[in-house]
Formats: C-alpha cells, structure tokens, sequence
C-alpha cells in the first residue's frame, strides 16, 4: 500500500517561490476551502505531476509554470510503499526529473520514458487513468468512470486488479510472435535459398561430370579411330614394301645394264677417238709428200704401206663401233624396259614415303589423345560449391526452423490464453461478483438502491427497485453523481483488497459543489466517514459553512500578492 506523505511544490500554477507544503498523511479528513483563483486545485493538479509528469486537466505542461516567476518550477512528493520511502522531485524551467529510494537517487537511465515507466509499474503500481479513478475525483477533469469506453474501462479494471501486466505480456507476445514470423520467414527463405543452391551445385556437378563422360567418350572415340588409322597405314606400308621388294631382280637388272651401256659407250669413245687419229693420219699422208717436222719426203711405198695399214685400222675400229652402237642400243633397251618396269617401284616408293610421313602426325595425334583420356580418367577437381557444406547448413536451418516453429506454438498458445477472453477473463470473472457487490453496497449506503451490474465486458446493466431497465443516462446528474461516487469507493476497495493499487489518499474536488443534495452529501460524508483509518481524504469546495465542521481539519488557501499561499 502507498503512503502519501508530503507534497511540496513552488512555482507551480499559483504559487510562487514560497514554497506550499501539505502534509498528507496527519489527518482522516480534510476540508480545502478558499475562493475561486486562489489554488485548491492546484494540490491535485501537483500530486499529478509529481507522479505522471503531467496535469490532471487537457492542459499544456508548460503553462503549469507560474506565469509571473516563469522559472524554477518544482513540486515534490514523498510516500512510502513497500517499506521503503520515495521521494520524487520534478520540475520545469530547468527540467527535472528525480527518484529517490531511502534518501538515495536511482540512476536514471538513457530515455526519460523509461525513468516513468520504472516509478509506475514498480514504484507506484498504478496508471493515471486508473489514478483518475481512485485516487482523485474532480469535477473539472474527472470523467466518470460510466462514461468511459469499454477499453478505457477495462485498462482501468486491469490496473486495478493486477492484471494489465498480462496486457504487457499480450502486447511483448505478439512482438515476439512478430518477430518469430519474420526469424521463420527469413529461415524458410534461407532454406530455400540453400536448397536452390544444392540443386545448382548437384546440377552443374551432375553436367560438369556429363561433360567430362562426353569428353572421355569422344576421346575414346579419336583414339580407337586415330589406331585404326595407324594400323591401316602400318598395314599399307607393309603391304608396298612387300610388293616393292618384288622390284629387287629389276633394279639389279637395271644396275647392270646401265653399267653395260655406260661400258660399251666408253669403249665406243675410246674407239671412235683411235678412228679420227686414223683418219687424220690418212688424210695427212693424202696430202702431204715429205715430213713437216724433218722436211724428208715421203715415199709413195712408204705412204701405199701406211695408208693400207691405216684403212685397215679404220675397217677395225668401224667394225668395233658397230659392235659398240649395237651393244649400247642392246643394253640401252635393257635400261628402258627396266625402267619401265621400275616406274611402278617408284609409284610405290612415294607411297610408302608418304605414309612414313604420315605415321608421325598420327602417332604424335595418339599421345596426345592417351594424354587427355588419363587427365579425364582421373578424379575430379574439389568443386568450388562444398555440397556437403550446404547439406550441414540445410539440415541447421531445418533445426533451427523445427525450434522457431515450436516456439511460435507456444508463443500462440500464450497469446490466446493472454487476449482478453483469456487469463484476464477468468480473472476478472472471479472479482465481478465482489465489485459488483461493493458498488451496490455503496449506492445502497448513498440511499440509492438500485441494482448495478457490471458485466464480463465492462458494459453495465441497471434496474431500479421496480426491476425497470435504466441506462446511466436515464438517471438525474445527482443520481448518476452517486454511482460515480460509489463506483469510486468501490474501486479504491477493490485496490485495498489487491493492496498493489491502494493508497490512503483521496482527494475529491467540488464533489459536494455540484449535483449532490444535501441529503446525498450528508449520506457520503458518512460514507467516508466509515473508510479505513489509514484513509486520509482531502475535500475541495466552495461550502465552507455547511461542511467546515463535518471535518476534522481545515487548509485555507488565499491570494498574496498575486499569489497562492496557504493558511
């Protein structure tokens, strides 16, 4: 439970530097009078901003300043929750922000917003709509809670019973359901980029090897043609070296009649040269009569002698060129039908030196062939894409996925139990029955018996004594000012009972100054009258006379110099 202790603030609206400081916690009841301008409203107004950092009306935060001073706002408060003691200290002009545990400052963290959700949910423990509804009731900035909408309503209920953490937990729940929708959303993408990935490398693995099988085939092909190739030409050398070596009695033939006809046409030069001396020593006795060399004459003796030994000589040697030419033209035959002959061994020469030529290129061909199929024989070069790789990386995502689903389950299943016709519902149903009974107890005690119900959505349900169906707005505004009433003290028990949300503060501005009869005034003033001791309950109005001495303490507030001061 909070204990509201001390509110101190300065600059604040009203007040100037003088500081207003009310303690809070010193009396059960408490009368605020004064007149219109003077501040009674400003209490409320500082206590909210101290806690929520706000005002309790639709205004600006900075027209919360006083306008004549224009700086050093700041307002104070000090309670106890917990056992422990606070006290937070905010301000504008400069801008302030402090929290401090048992006299020590709590660090305050990067964001501002953070520092307030800390004080609300784990100092505080109540909201500020909620806070509106349990802690202050005023006319000017009070809405009722009848007139609020269901999901206002239901925020309100929620803080007051300790359940709008399961809101939160809703609300981090579908983040989280969020989130694990993209995180599965990005694995299922990433399983299927990997799988197309395993597939490519499989595909190319699977052509680059069709490749190579095609490659080795064809190879296998050339080589076996490329043999072939050999084996024919080998074949076929063999075959014209056989058939030439049949030339070999021709060419001996050949040899020796070219030897032949060259001797025979030597000795036919060699006689034919004897022949011309012949005939020029003929032809020299025919025409001279004596030596040229020792002027003797020649006898016609000596000449008839010579000149029958020389035709001699001269029918020799033309009988031995006969024999010669014939011998010649014998053999000269000879070399031309072994020639002849020959022509077809020279026919098969160039045929086997051609294929001599050839049988290099192809054998050089089949090396290289023999080469290459080895190169291709052999096993194939790691593949840039590590398949085995991808296939651990699927199988992880596929983990992973597994885990995601899982969790999303589960996080679904925290959902549905976290929505409003969850948990939250079957907790609510459980307290229904008792608020109901405490807003019917209120109204009854406020002499206005009707029956009040509110249902499991919020929305009420009301029957006059006579059991007719009202609507909230079917009653009078002193009426509906007692189920406003009632609703109010009921929700301050309901935040007793789950003591998070309860405080001993209640401040109830111009509540008596409208609507309210004096007979419904006096049936509240009982009312809280019969509150818990530990209750402090402050009153604003403007009817001193008629309430001054219902109460057990007075606060006058008046002007001075322009400002608010209190007496």
């Amino acid at each position: 439970m909070i204990i509201f202790q001390k509110l101190r603030y300065q600059n604040f609206l009203a007040a100037g530097n003088a500081p207003i400081e009310i303690l809070l916690n010193q009396h059960p009841n408490t009368l605020i009078v004064g007149k219109n301008g003077t501040g009674k409203s400003t209490m409320s107004e500082a206590l909210c901003f101290a806690l929520y950092g706000r005002a309790l009306r639709e205004v600006n935060k900075p027209s919360l300043v006083n306008t004549i001073n224009a700086r050093d706002c700041v307002v104070e408060i000090e309670f106890t929750s917990k056992n422990r003691h606070f006290r937070i200290k905010r301000g504008m002009k400069p801008a302030i922000f402090e929290i401090y545990e048992d006299g020590k400052l709590l660090p305050q963290p990067a964001a501002v917003a953070d520092y307030q959700t800390m004080l609300e949910t784990h100092i505080v423990g109540i909201n500020f709509k909620a806070f509106q509804q349990v802690v202050v009731l005023g006319n000017a900035s009070y809405i009722p809670f009848m007139r609020l909408n269901t999901a206002t309503r239901r925020s309100i209920i929620e803080s007051l019973l300790d359940i709008e953490v399961f809101s939160s937990m809703n609300a981090l729940t579908k983040e989280e359901l969020a989130d694990l929708k993209i995180e599965i959303d990005k694995v299922a993408q990433a399983k299927q980029l990997v799988g197309q990935q395993i597939v490519m490398a499989q595909t190319f693995t699977e052509h680059l090897e069709e490749e190579r099988q095609a490659k080795l085939a064809n190879v296998v092909s050339q080589i076996e043609k490329t043999a072939e190739t050999i084996r024919g030409l080998e074949t076929e050398k063999a075959e014209l070296t056989t058939e030439l070596a049949t030339y070999d009695a021709s060419k001996q033939a050949l040899a020796t009649a070219q030897g032949k006809k060259q001797e025979y046409e030597r000795t036919l030069f060699a006689i034919e040269s004897k022949e011309k001396k012949t005939r020029k020593e003929r032809a020299f006795y025919e025409e001279h009569d004596e030596c040229p060399t020792c002027a003797q004459s020649i006898t016609e003796a000596f000449k008839k002698e010579r000149y029958s030994a020389l035709e001699k000589k001269a029918q020799d040697a033309a009988k031995a060129i006969a024999q010669c030419k014939g011998l010649i033209a014998k053999y000269e035959g000879q070399v031309q039908a072994c020639e002849q002959e020959l022509e077809q061994a020279r026919v098969l020469s160039i045929g086997i030196n051609g294929i001599e030529s050839k049988l290099p290129l192809h054998r050089k061909r089949m090396k290289e062939l023999m080469a290459e199929k080895v190169e291709l024989e052999q096993p194939k070069p790691q593949q840039s894409v590590d398949v085995d790789a991808l296939q651990a990386q699927l199988s992880e995502l596929h983990a992973k996925h597994e885990v995601l689903s899982r969790k999303k389950l589960i996080a679904e299943a925290a959902s549905t139990l976290l929505k409003d016709n969850g948990i939250k519902a079957r907790v609510v149903r459980h307290y229904l029955p008792i608020i109901n009974k405490q807003i019917n107890h209120y109204l009854n005690a406020l002499d206005f018996p009707i029956q009040f119900v509110l249902d499991e959505q919020f929305e009420e349900h009301l029957k006059s004594r006579h059991r007719d169906d009202f609507t909230y707005y079917n009653f009078s505004e002193g009426e509906k000012k007692r189920i406003d009433l009632a609703l109010l003290l009921t929700w301050r028990a309901v935040a007793r009972l789950k003591h998070s949300a309860a405080t001993n503060l209640l401040i109830l501005d111009e509540v008596f100054d409208s609507s309210l009869d004096a007979a419904g005034t006096e049936e509240f003033l009982k009312v809280i009258a019969d509150l818990e001791r530990d209750t402090n309950v402050f009153v604003i109005s403007h009817k001193t006379d008629a309430l001054v001495d219902k109460f057990a303490h007075t606060l006058t507030f008046e002007k001075q110099r322009g400002f608010s001061t209190l007496r």
